[in-house]
């Protein structure tokens, strides 16, 4: 009997959270976040969905995508930036934004530059809800049940807040990981060890970045190291491209 009636109370739920989860019709806004003054795309801008309490990141070149309720504002936000809020329109639209830099009034005051460590804490504290988040468990149905069968039925069914904020977190771990390898695999710290500079040394930099396990798991000795033997490897595929380009065509002879 008590089988009997969790069925007869928990079907007709069922089909009631299935059709509020159709209810609403998202659009998809995407498009590019890109500096104002000189248009390159910005990498871990935050854009968050005020009314529906979720959000995305840009990736590396700016670009990003996401699915909000038509009338919600979505809120780009940077540090050192200017936050910038755009109304969803009522239909998916690509757009490009535009953040100006946040000008500050130093009066005297010595600049500091970024601080990883101050950064990080800060965006874990910003997005603590997110980073905590853990996937309802089977444990966590049955737990649920008794008390409140509507919310453990969303445990079982595909929800789309369930995923963005899953989806979310995944972002800001990778974001997170991203900017700590950029915290150590410095341009400043690679120039001074190799003397490149400009797009020769963004194109090293490039090509020789560190995995973040790599530097999780290295001292500040590995670091310098692995610079100093990428760079010889560098220079050596240098001169060898450089000695197949001073070679002879003979293609033509034949």
């Amino acid at each position: 009997m008590k089988h009997f009636l969790i069925r007869y109370i928990t079907a007709p739920l069922l089909l009631l959270v299935l059709a509020m989860q159709q209810s609403t019709a998202q659009v998809r806004i995407s498009g590019m976040v890109e500096d104002a003054d000189s248009h390159q795309g910005l990498a871990s801008v935050s854009i968050w969905a005020v009314k529906g309490k979720y959000g995305a990141i840009s990736n590396e070149t700016g670009r990003f995508f996401i699915q909000a309720d038509p009338g919600d504002t979505l809120e780009f936000t940077m540090v050192g930036y200017i936050k910038y809020d755009l109304i969803v329109p009522a239909i998916s639209a690509t757009l490009n934004i535009s953040l100006k830099r946040q000008m500050f009034n130093l009066g005297g005051v010595a600049v500091r530059g970024r601080n990883y460590q101050r950064d990080s804490a800060a965006t874990r504290a910003e997005y603590d809800k997110y980073f905590n988040y853990k996937k309802p468990t089977a444990g966590d149905f049955f737990r649920t049940l008794p008390a409140n069968p509507v919310t453990a039925l969303t445990y079982l069914i595909p929800n789309k807040t369930r995923k963005r904020k899953e989806a979310f977190r995944g972002q800001l771990e990778y974001w997170e990981k991203e900017n700590y390898v950029d915290h150590r695999y410095s341009p400043e710290l690679v120039n001074r060890m190799t003397k490149l500079d400009g797009n020769e040394l963004d194109s090293f930099m490039l090509r020789y970045r560190p995995s973040y396990q790599f530097l999780e798991e290295s001292t500040e000795y590995d670091l310098l190291l692995f610079i100093k033997k990428s760079f010889e490897k560098y220079q050596q595929d240098k001169k060898s491209f450089m000695k197949k380009e001073d070679l002879p065509d003979t293609t033509a002879s034949k």
